[in-house]
């Protein structure tokens, strides 16, 4: 594997990670209302279908290639995607507190 495809799998696999997190926020928001047998089956198919995705793109990249620094990329941009939205929610706090007094 030449550097430009590997450098390539790293961008994806960090930008699925990011994807990630803000899918898992969403899933969460959708099944919290449910009961708990039926949030064990969403989730479930869920994490299916995202690693089914995941394995996909990376066919598409680099011809179905998973190395595991690849999901280690995944996990960084996973964890990257939940340090930016932790410090987005606290900046649009302050801000709505400076707005309202």
């Amino acid at each position: 594997m030449n550097y430009k495809l590997q450098l390539l799998s790293f961008l994806v696999s960090f930008l699925f990670g990011i994807f990630f997190y803000f899918t898992s926020l969403l899933n969460h928001k959708i099944i919290k209302k449910h009961s708990i047998v039926l949030q064990y089956c969403i989730t479930f198919v869920y994490i299916l279908d995202i690693s089914l995705l995941y394995v996909l793109l990376m066919y598409k990249v680099n011809y179905g290639v998973i190395h595991i620094y690849f999901i280690g990329v995944l996990f960084l941009g996973f964890y990257v995607g939940w340090l930016y939205c932790k410090k987005f929610r606290k900046f649009c706090k302050v801000k709505r507190k400076k707005l309202k007094g």
